[in-house]
């Protein structure tokens, strides 16, 4: 018999629920409780015992409904992850505190040859074939990267996850082996999403297809790209197809981001502590991008180039973004010319938005209907918007626009995007009517634009005179002659 007890919050109305059973000699075989609920599963009753049973807890105090289920949920939550587990294509294995083989689904039985049952497990042991794969196992876990390792049904991509218990200490781990040909060009990323070769990148100029072809070339090239362009214009989408392009895009794509980590963070994802081996060990047949490389710090630089120089054909293919060419970096010394000269072998430039206005509208349709989707919305681009949007500047590219379009969508009740749900503000526009401005008005205006522009990208009055080549004065006359403001 299985019961559904609906109770009000009472103290003590468990054990009350539990004495009836002891008087009608019946024995509990599953008991799960929450927030005023009790299930409870007992051996099979006669009708009349179960009819009976069920009117004495309806007596109970603080107890408000009594029925039959044909299932505990916790059980068959049970059976689904059980189900769930059993028609994986790729194994899985269940480790206990012992570090002996609890669990295994039908896939990782027939892989690795083993046959658990209730009354029996099986040490790790007999499963890896390699020396070291202890540690391989606890770097799989620490790093949460997965790992190649050697087992009894070939080499296999391993991630681990640890499950642990009080005072966050691991109590078991689940296993998971993927296999290299069944994964394809479906890489594991660190950060981002998975893209199948250039074939889903969104344009329609004609320059950025002149950038595809190139990529299409030097994707398959096994040497090292740097890809040149502002911040937005997705350097890690295309890097990232290059890389499933190429011999290693069934193997890991890992993406470091030199703007956004510390020096020591990252010194330690790559290389290792604590005797546990970094990206750079783990990654060795797929591929590393360096996002905003002009960020690294110099002692990584000399280190990388360290490790490089000395590794043989094995090691990781090196990929990098910057905002300019890497020359301009090492001539200002920012850069290690040795660094330098190791990565700046090919070269992929990527216009910004505003130099392909032809991939606007696709770009907006995308995104837009990539929003509706996940959002469950209709709502359509009207053509006064879509016009306000080519004649934007776009600072913040594809980025930009992509955060755009996502507030248009948020605020708006209509189910159609007009030009004033767009908030572009902030953006430099080249919208402006010229027709009537006299010479001075139009120049002015122009200039308006163009400081308003480059006011974003360096907010500093002093490092935006550095960049625009003129006095610090200058630059803050400028800024109060057009009321310039930070968006």
């Amino acid at each position: 018999m299985k019961l559904s007890i609906t109770t009000e919050n009472k103290l003590g109305i468990t054990d009350d629920i539990l004495a009836l059973l002891k008087q009608q000699q019946a024995d509990l075989k599953k008991l799960e409780v929450e927030d005023g609920k009790i299930y409870l599963q007992t051996q099979d009753l006669d009708k009349a015992t179960q009819g009976t049973l069920a009117s004495q807890i309806m007596q109970v105090s603080g107890v408000k409904w009594v029925n039959q289920i044909d299932v505990l949920p916790g059980v068959a939550t049970q059976q689904m992850l059980a189900s769930l587990m059993q028609v994986m294509p790729d194994p899985v294995l269940g480790v206990n505190s012992k570090g002996q083989i609890a669990y295994a689904n039908s896939a990782a039985e027939a892989r690795f040859s083993i046959k658990l049952s209730s009354h029996n497990s099986v040490p790790m042991q007999g499963i890896f074939t390699q020396s070291g794969w202890q540690d391989k196992l606890n770097a799989a876990a620490e790093s949460k990267l997965p790992v190649n390792i050697e087992t009894v049904g070939g080499t296999l991509l391993l991630e681990v996850q640890s499950i642990k218990g009080a005072g966050d200490k691991p109590v078991a781990a689940m296993l998971l082996f993927r296999d290299h040909e069944k994964i394809q060009a479906s890489s594991y990323v660190v950060q981002g999403e998975q893209i199948d070769g250039l074939k889903n990148l969104v344009y329609s100029s004609e320059s950025f297809a002149q950038t595809v072809q190139k990529a299409k070339r030097v994707a398959v090239v096994d040497a090292p790209i740097n890809i040149v362009g502002e911040p937005g214009t997705g350097k890690t989408l295309l890097a990232h197809a290059c890389h499933s392009l190429s011999d290693r895009g069934h193997h890991m794509f890992t993406v470091i981001d030199c703007q956004a980590m510390k020096a020591e963070p990252m010194e330690q994802l790559l290389f290792g502590r604590n005797n546990r081996p970094g990206v750079l060990e783990l990654n060795r047949e797929g591929t590393v991008f360096f996002s905003h490389v002009e960020f690294m710090p110099d002692h990584v630089q000399h280190k990388l180039c360290q490790f490089f120089n000395q590794q043989d054909e094995t090691a990781a293919r090196i990929m990098t973004s910057s905002a300019k060419r890497l020359g301009q970096y090492q001539e200002s010394g920012k850069m290690n010319s040795r660094w330098v000269e190791l990565i700046n072998v090919l070269r992929l430039n990527v216009l910004p938005l505003r130099e392909r206005v032809a991939d606007v509208e696709p770009l907006a349709v995308y995104f837009l209907q990539q929003m509706n989707q996940e959002m469950g919305h209709s709502t359509a681009l009207n053509d006064d918007a879509l016009s306000k949007m080519k004649r934007y500047y776009w600072p913040g590219n594809i980025s930009q626009l992509r955060q755009t379009l996502y507030k248009a969508v948020m605020i708006n009740r209509s189910g159609e995007i007009t030009a004033t749900d767009l908030d572009l503000d902030g953006a430099v526009s080249l919208s402006t009517d010229l027709d009537n401005l006299s010479l001075q008005e139009a120049v002015d205006e122009f200039e308006k634009q163009f400081m308003q522009h480059w006011y974003q990208k360096y907010p500093s009055t002093r490092k935006l005179a550095r960049q625009l080549g003129v006095s610090h004065t200058t630059v803050a006359q400028k800024i109060k002659k057009h009321n310039l403001t930070i968006n």
